[in-house]
């Protein structure tokens, strides 16, 4: 992935948590690619990771794992 792409889903994540607005992210695994949803509650780009919030639970996500990111219309 080009820096300018991981900008652009960077960005992505970023007006999710300032909007509120609901994430599809697509992460890599070694067993096959997954998809979480649900919404940003926090970024640290020192350590690179995504705090994302799902049905009354959260996970971290490692950035450098992340392959895509679909804005919802949906606010959370």
């Amino acid at each position: 992935m080009t820096e300018e792409e991981q900008q652009e889903l960077f960005g992505r994540l970023k007006a999710s948590l300032r909007n509120s607005v609901e994430v599809t992210i697509t992460v890599f695994g070694e067993l096959g690619n997954r998809q979480v949803t649900g919404g940003v509650a926090g970024l640290d780009p020192k350590h690179r990771l995504v705090k994302v919030e799902t049905s009354g639970d959260w996970e971290l996500i490692e950035f450098e794992n992340v392959l895509a990111v679909e804005l919802s219309s949906v606010e959370y």
